[in-house]
């Protein structure tokens, strides 16, 4: 008889499913009855009445259905006396390892059925009895997950505040490598880009926080923050001939010839990528909220990269090379100019763009020069008062 293949492991909270919901809230969700078909059965195999009751029903999933919400009511009571007469048996009986087993298996079944509060008071118990640096850490990365199912920022600041404070105490490699992971998940959401996309390119060739996010999500968000916040140096050695981004970027529609085709200054292709990837980014449960944010600075970068090879090009020019017309050109660099983000002029007469972007290496000698101009003076002001 064949072997019957291994199931995949299954994290809780189910992450996937907090991005369903999210596609289910917005006004455009592709294939709406499909998705929502999906979200019900997996509220029926887990039994996800809480989940169910306060955050898909009426938003996500329409009126609550009163015979499913009996039906699950009854396997949450019944599930839950089994498990507190296995607590109760462990402490009467047995000693604090079953205990504690008992409280982390009360503790998953609250995280399972998606009931936030139950499950978090229930970890804390069991965090109580734990003794090893790693158990201890493993229930604080799975508060942390329970934060991001539930969009729940302020509690993931909390928890990974708590678990680098644990990791003081010891812990192994690969606690502390997902622990990046968590981080650069919680920096996205606060819109520290460069901040998490330098903890994400840290540990892209050893990601293993499948329990968070798939390896290719995890690729899409490093490429996207990496384009907006690093340099191009970055992007050359640790994305466009990264084995780990090679391997995974073509699961991602576009993503592959957005990253390229800005890299190697194809200005037209960046432009139509450009569309398609905003689009991932708005129905992304993490990046949404900045996707104004990453149009505006992903065009930027774009304009600032193609301004730095020229002192001058002329306006019909620039529109050409990113296959747009000249009075748009004109309208998003004169915003850009108005602000200070662009460094350079238009002359509305010729429609020429002057370019004043300043050489980072120009700037760092500028800089250096004045900084030893101050410590000479200084050093004369030191030496005419000790003489005095």
């Amino acid at each position: 008889m064949p072997f019957e293949e291994d199931k995949p492991l299954v994290y809780f909270p189910i992450q996937a499913l907090a991005q369903k919901r999210h596609l289910l809230l917005g006004e455009t969700c592709p294939d709406r009855e499909k998705v929502q078909a999906e979200v019900l059965a997996e509220v029926k195999e887990k039994a996800m009445l809480p989940y169910y009751e306060k955050y898909l029903c009426p938003g996500a999933l329409g009126p609550p259905d009163a015979a499913l919400k009996a039906e699950l009511q009854k396997q949450n009571d019944e599930e839950l006396v089994k498990l507190e007469d296995k607590i109760k048996d462990a402490k009467e009986n047995l000693g604090d390892i079953e205990v504690r087993d008992g409280l982390i298996a009360k503790a998953e079944f609250f995280n399972r059925i998606g009931d936030k509060e139950q499950a978090c008071e229930a970890y804390d118990v069991a965090f109580a009895k734990t003794v090893g640096v790693g158990g201890r850490l493993d229930n604080i990365l799975t508060k942390i997950r329970i934060a991001f199912f539930f969009d729940d920022m302020e509690m993931a600041k909390k928890e990974i505040d708590r678990a680098e404070e644990e990791l003081k105490r010891g812990g192994d490699w690969e606690r502390r490598n997902k622990l990046k992971v968590y981080k650069g998940i919680y920096f996205m959401g606060a819109r520290n880009w460069k901040e998490a996309a330098t903890l994400f390119l840290n540990v892209m060739p050893t990601f293993t926080a499948v329990e968070l996010v798939e390896f290719k999500d995890f690729v899409f968000y490093t490429v996207i923050l990496t384009m907006v916040s690093l340099d191009r140096p970055t992007l050359r050695e640790q994305l466009v001939f990264s084995p780990e981004v090679l391997g995974s970027i073509k699961e991602t529609p576009h993503l592959e010839d957005f990253l390229n085709s800005y890299f190697y200054c194809q200005y037209k292709t960046f432009n139509e990528n450009f569309v398609r990837i905003i689009d991932l980014v708005r129905a992304d449960r993490f990046l949404y909220r900045h996707a104004r944010y990453f149009m505006r600075t992903m065009r930027l970068n774009a304009y600032k990269q193609f301004l730095a090879s020229y002192r001058s090009v002329k306006l019909e020019a620039m529109a050409s090379e990113f296959g747009v017309s000249k009075a748009f050109i004109d309208a998003e660099l004169s915003s850009f100019i108005s602000s200070g983000k662009l460094t350079c002029k238009i002359d509305k007469v010729g429609e020429i763009i002057e370019s004043n972007e300043a050489d980072q290496r120009s700037q760092v000698y500028v800089n250096i020069i004045k900084q030893g101009d101050l410590l000479l003076n200084r050093m004369q002001k030191l030496s005419g008062a000790i003489d005095m």
